[in-house]
Order: C-alpha cells, then sequence, then structure tokens
C-alpha cells in the first residue's frame, strides 16, 4: 500500500503532461475498476499513465473536412473535397498485390474457405483495403490513443465506446503476453493487418496456425483465419451473392427505398409488388435492401442480400462495403484470366 501511494504521487506531482490533460479522479477510478474487476495490476497501469504522450495528430485525423463529399464514383473532376471511393480502392496495385497476397497464402485462404466457408477474394479485400494488405497498420501507441480518447485531452462523445476498447486492449495484452507500451495501430486504436479492434480482437481472432498465440501483425494464417472467423460468426452465407441486378422500377421507388437501413428486411415479393425487380434467381420470401452507387453514367441501383450486410459489420461504410465487395470482384476475375492462360 506505502509502495501504490509514493507511486501514486510521483505520477501527479512529478509528470506534469499526465497531471494537466489527465483528469486525476478519472485514471484512479478507471485504475480501482480494473483491479477490481479484472485483477489488473494497479501498479502496472499507473505507471502506463505516467508514460502517456499526447498525441496530436489524433486530432487531425477525426477532425471531418468541411463539405466533405463521399461517393461511390461520382466525384466531379474540379470538385477537391471529393473522395471517390471506387478510385481509391479499386486500383491496379491493389488488385496486382492482392493477387500476389493469394499466391503466397493460397493454402491458408483454401483451409479458412474449408472450415469456414468464406471466400479467399472476400478476405484478401479485406487485408488490402484495411492495411494495404500489412503494410501500413499504423503509427499511433494504442495504449496512449485509447487513453486519451476515453480519459484524456481527445475525449469526446464516443468516450464510453474507447474506455470499454481500452479495457479489451488491456486483457487482449494479458492475454497474449504483449507489452502494451510497444503495441502501435491506427489513430482509432485499430490494430494488425486486418485492423480488429480491441473487442474484436478478443472476440474473433483466432490462433489459425496452432503456435498457441494469436498475432495479427505477423501471422498471415492467424489474420487470414481471424478475417474468416469474423466473417462466418457474422453469418456469411456460402456461395450466396452479395449484390443482384434490379432490371425494372421506377426511379423515385429506387431513390426512396435506398435511403432505407441497409439491413435487409424487405422481402422480395413486397419489392416486386413495387415495381422492383431482378433477373436473378430470388426467393420470393428472401429479406433484401436496395443499395445506390453513383457512377458516371448516373445512379445504380442494386438489390443487396445478407452477405452486403454481413460487411457492414465489419465497417458500417456503405461504400467501404461496395469497395470490399467489387474489389474482390476483381480479384477473382483477375486470377481466373491468369488459371486460363
Amino acid at each position: 500500500m506505502r509502495i501504490f501511494i509514493c507511486l501514486f504521487l510521483i505520477i501527479t506531482s512529478v509528470s506534469p503532461l499526465y497531471a494537466d490533460k489527465y483528469n486525476t479522479h478519472d485514471v484512479k477510478k478507471f485504475v480501482k475498476f480494473m483491479e477490481k474487476e479484472h485483477n489488473y495490476d494497479s501498479e502496472i497501469l499507473f505507471e502506463l499513465f505516467s508514460e502517456i504522450k499526447t498525441e496530436n495528430r489524433i486530432k487531425k485525423f477525426f477532425k471531418k473536412a468541411p463539405e466533405r463529399t463521399l461517393t461511390w464514383n461520382g466525384c466531379d473532376i474540379k470538385d477537391k473535397n471529393c473522395t471517390n471511393y471506387k478510385k481509391l480502392f479499386i486500383t491496379k496495385n491493389n488488385i496486382t498485390r492482392g493477387l500476389e497476397f493469394w499466391k503466397e497464402n493460397d493454402s491458408l485462404l483454401k483451409k479458412a474457405e474449408k472450415e469456414y466457408k468464406i471466400p479467399a477474394e472476400i478476405i484478401i479485400s479485406i487485408i488490402g483495403i484495411e492495411s494495404k494488405y500489412g503494410s501500413r497498420t499504423g503509427s499511433f501507441k494504442t495504449f496512449d490513443t485509447l487513453a486519451s480518447l476515453s480519459l484524456g485531452p481527445n475525449k469526446g462523445r464516443r468516450a464510453e465506446f474507447y474506455r470499454s476498447e481500452l479495457i479489451n486492449f488491456l486483457l487482449l495484452c494479458r492475454e497474449n503476453n504483449l507489452d502494451p507500451r510497444s503495441i502501435k495501430g491506427s489513430y482509432a486504436g485499430a490494430l494488425g493487418k486486418p485492423q480488429f479492434i480491441s473487442s474484436s480482437y478478443r472476440n474473433y481472432a483466432i490462433d489459425f496456425n496452432n503456435d498457441d498465440k494469436v498475432d495479427l501483425w505477423n501471422s498471415n494464417a492467424d489474420v487470414i483465419g481471424s478475417v474468416a472467423n469474423y466473417f462466418s460468426k457474422h453469418g456469411w452465407r456460402y456461395n450466396q451473392p452479395v449484390l443482384s441486378q434490379i432490371n425494372t422500377g421506377s426511379t423515385s421507388s429506387l431513390i426512396s427505398e435506398s435511403k432505407k437501413s441497409y439491413k435487409p428486411s424487405t422481402k422480395y415479393e413486397i419489392y416486386m409488388s413495387k415495381g422492383l425487380k431482378s433477373s436473378a434467381n430470388i426467393r420470393d420470401d428472401e429479406k433484401l435492401s436496395i443499395i445506390a452507387r453513383k457512377e458516371p453514367s448516373g445512379d445504380i441501383f442494386n438489390f443487396a442480400h445478407k452477405n452486403f450486410y454481413v460487411i457492414t459489420r465489419y465497417n458500417r461504410s456503405r461504400l467501404y462495403a461496395l469497395a470490399v465487395h467489387f474489389l474482390s470482384m476483381e480479384l477473382r476475375e483477375a486470377k481466373s484470366q491468369m488459371e486460363r492462360l
């Protein structure tokens, strides 16, 4: 107890950065919670807080650009504040590197597809979009980042979420014998090649190469198995479509329906009663949603199946799900062409 008091006094008096940027009461309360609920060593945790260095880049990354337009493929060439998702992710480089990753990890991808029923191209697309196939896993110290977003100078409306992630981060480090000081990730705390947040790491990451550890930075086996497990647990339907073409329907109906939830909740027979039909073989009772995207030719509408919604469980953005889907299609086609040569 005496050591604990001395350590706390040192932290709060000697380290002005900690004292100025963090509310001492909040930190003390968090440490007490971790000690009581998770038997976490309080001295180690206070020491971690004492070593925090404020990362000024976080605010820049979280700050929303003024009048920023996000679109699939409909940016005007003169619009400098427009992000074109298709041109950002469906690139020749991403396809080439994706094929290289496929070739290098073919046996692991086949194993994952056999065990979890997740297509190789979907797994590869996730890794490519999230971290450029592992080349960009983040340079922010994860403990400092999550502490800042939950208890420190960057605390905001999602502070409770980041507090939960900080708890999960500390627990996953203990469970996997990782040093919290050395782990780096994204500005929002995402980790490794698949950019799992800490709670996802603990719930879905797996030891796919049976070496008694789960390593999402250095083990492609664990990365591939973990992404496959994530999609499987969220209900991916094997050999089922992501999107289906809509052949008939009024523009007003399509626009109206596309503004609703991505979650498939409307039966196909109801869409048909509104004149919205597909040439694909869809059961009358299958639940769908309608997704719109901008192309140079105008707005395109598709029926979205359960698998589209599953992709949004990885990232809730409609544009992100479109990127994963279309990159996976490009990868599959490119691989088929290679095999035909």
